[in-house]
């Protein structure tokens, strides 16, 4: 496979260990590698429109007032590009959002490669995945093997290397989804945990002594090869609850694309048994949510306290508990 020109738009979280695995590999800015971030301090300013194959890595937070994921930034990397590229986006994003892209900009080719990175070991988790996905539009499925060999391979990788002869190929909206379930599968695990937390107290409570503990109850859970230790503690930190960076923006972000799905098959007049179970599972994934706040509350911390990055969150929490 030949030699292709790399860029990179946004060098956070994401994008650094992008940057410094591509470095590892003998890219050499400038010459093969093109990295742009809008932040002066980091002196990211090279011509992206110099690569081949453009990793888009920037900040989709969550916006305030309505809850949903800005994408504002993506459209403004968008404009950087001229020619023809393939668009590998790893910022996650609303369902659909890619292939209205590939809609927007026919000249290019859009893949999705979700990122599944812990804010305190990036750079191990990028390059040991459990899953490396390469997901594509109708328009992009060719190129997808080569960007996939760019890249790390996890145990699960698609659509498949080159030397194997089994190919499964992920449409990029499935692998949107897919990224916004895992994060919101493990805000849902910190809130269960959290209610069964809340459970072995209010059993205290009636017999009036302790004859619950929830870290046994967590032991008991957590070898089930089922279900796992993982996103079983209650504590982070020093407060509980669901927060950090990605976990409650992309909840939030598939509780508001499930309410925007349920709206626009009702202006379809589409299947009425479905969107009546979508509004059934709108107000499980709203009723966590609801708790996740109520226990926060309960802390004197709101949302906005703890929807940080890990050090962020922990300076903010010590402040106002004390």
């Amino acid at each position: 496979m030949r030699k292709y020109k790399i860029g990179i738009i946004g060098v956070g979280m994401v994008g650094t260990p992008l940057k410094e695995y591509f470095e590892e590999k003998q890219y050499k800015r400038g010459r093969d590698l093109f990295c742009y971030d809008t932040d002066p301090k980091k002196k990211y300013t090279d011509d992206i429109n110099k690569a081949e194959i453009v990793f888009i890595a920037v900040p989709t937070p969550r916006r305030v007032k309505d809850g949903r994921c800005d994408t504002s930034i993506i459209r403004s990397a968008m404009r950087m590009l001229d020619g023809e590229k393939v668009v590998v986006m790893k910022s996650t994003m609303p369902p659909g959002t890619s292939e209205q892209l590939q809609e927007m900009y026919p000249q290019h080719k859009f893949m999705f490669n979700p990122e599944f990175l812990t804010e305190s070991q990036a750079k191990a988790d990028f390059l040991n995945p459990d899953r490396q996905i390469v997901a594509t539009t109708e328009k992009s499925r060719g190129f997808a093997s080569d960007v996939l060999l760019l890249l790390p391979i996890g145990s699960f990788s698609s659509p498949g290397a080159l030397t194997t002869y089994d190919y499964i190929y992920i449409k990029v909206t499935s692998a949107e989804i897919g990224k916004l379930a895992t994060n919101s599968f493990g805000m849902t695990k910190v809130m269960f945990a959290n209610i069964l937390a809340d459970i072995c107290d209010g059993v205290n409570g009636v017999f009036g002594k302790k004859i619950a503990d929830y870290e046994e109850v967590k032991q008991v859970l957590a070898h089930d090869k089922r279900i796992g230790p993982y996103w079983l503690e209650v504590l982070h930190g020093n407060y509980r609850g669901a927060g950090g960076y990605c976990f409650p923006k992309d909840f939030d972000n598939v509780i508001t694309s499930v309410a925007d799905t349920i709206a626009k098959l009702k202006r379809k007049k589409g299947d009425t048994k479905l969107v009546e179970r979508l509004e059934k599972g709108h107000r499980v994934f709203k009723a966590f949510w609801d708790y996740n706040i109520t226990l926060l509350k309960h802390q004197n911390l709101s949302l906005s306290d703890v929807s940080r990055h890990d050090t962020e969150v922990q300076k903010v929490v010590k402040k106002k508990k004390r």
